[in-house]
């Protein structure tokens, strides 16, 4: 009788050591989830090596016109979503460095063209959109012809899930692809299926010179999110609100607005735009001080509550440009609902307005 009530008691213990085990273990993936997650979305790179071609080029035989491109992909595994990306204009596609290898480390394969008018800006024509949208296609129409001229390439673009990204005027590249229209001098509409999603950053508001109207993106039906933040002003004149515009003026569906309190327009780039002397000064000296700063300092609100100097305050900024990209790239080019959660709860951030409609 004893032995058999120890037998039965050691059974009962076992059993629930077990049960205990299992939930410890079950805690603890979850805990692990959480975690991963919680670096994924940061300033942190990926654990994925990333493999670089800085100087790979195509020949558009078509337009006569050769096309430089540096590539950063991940060198594990595939096939990854692909990500073109367009500069802005006085860039080229050697630039965003700290973008393009972030987005590669966690398993994006991302390709930066150079377009040729990437010195010019004052006198862009609606020809220079034209050849600017025509090199991100062209792109997408030789990816066959890139895994072959660069092997390690190979095995490693998923055709089906395509994003384009572009800064500045590569911003307006990129939303063009998405659906925007030029309304100058008739209606034009350069939108690609291939696309599946947009980041734009540091978008153009209305511009009757370059055919942006408040029509533009009001049959934009592909995913966006624009970016920019309260220092990033115009070239001419425009005040930082003004690049707010596109994602007010979109058709509802998937469109958002990442607004970052102290960005400037060279921020998305990972840059101040001032000299290393005037970055680590107090950042209201440079907004108090119009000559202290070049990023259009008499538009900027000097209100703004300095968090300290300006590369403290870039670093902050990459790092929430860096998170809030990637969340969306996993959000609409990975059906990932870990992508979406993370951008639905960054809603509730109080250091940056993120909005969704």
């Amino acid at each position: 009788m004893t032995r058999r009530f120890l037998i039965i008691t050691f059974a009962v213990l076992a059993a629930f050591a077990c049960a205990t085990g299992d939930r410890a273990d079950k805690d603890e993936e979850e805990e692990d989830a959480v975690e991963v997650q919680a670096m994924r979305y940061s300033a942190s790179p990926g654990r994925t090596p990333v493999g670089v071609i800085p100087s790979a080029s195509l020949r558009d035989a078509k337009r006569e016109r050769d096309v430089s491109l540096t590539i950063d992909y991940p060198t594990r595994g595939g096939p990854h979503p692909l990500i073109v990306f367009s500069h802005g204009a006085g860039a080229n596609g050697r630039a965003y460095v700290g973008l393009s290898s972030h987005w590669a480390s966690h398993g994006y394969v991302v390709i930066k063209p150079t377009h040729p008018d990437n010195v010019r800006l004052a006198d862009l024509a609606a020809s220079d959109f034209r050849e600017r949208v025509g090199d991100i296609t062209f792109v997408l129409d030789s990816l066959d012809a890139l895994e072959t001229k660069y092997p390690e390439l190979k095995g490693k673009i998923d055709r089906a899930r395509i994003g384009v990204g572009g800064h500045s005027l590569g911003a307006m590249t990129a939303i063009q692809l998405a659906g925007a229209r030029t309304f100058h001098p008739a209606p034009v509409s350069y939108a690609d299926p291939r696309v599946k999603a947009v980041i734009a950053m540091s978008p153009q508001g209305p511009r009757e010179e370059w055919g942006l109207t408040r029509e533009s993106w009001a049959e934009i039906k592909t995913p966006v999110m624009f970016m920019t933040g309260d220092r990033d002003a115009g070239m001419e004149g425009e005040k930082p609100e003004w690049r707010r515009e596109p994602f007010e003026l979109s058709a509802a569906g998937d469109k958002w607005l990442v607004y970052i309190p102290g960005a400037g327009h060279f921020a998305f780039a990972g840059r101040t735009g001032i000299t290393q002397e005037e970055a680590t000064r107090p950042t209201h000296s440079a907004i108090d001080d119009p000559s202290n700063n070049p990023l259009s300092p008499r538009r900027m609100d000097p209100n703004r509550v300095p968090r300290g100097n300006m590369v403290d305050d870039l670093r902050s900024i990459t790092g929430a440009v860096r998170a809030l990209s990637l969340a969306f790239w996993d959000a609409y080019l990975r059906g990932e609902a870990k992508g979406t959660e993370h951008l639905e709860k960054s809603k509730d951030r109080g250091d940056l307005e993120v909005k969704r409609k």
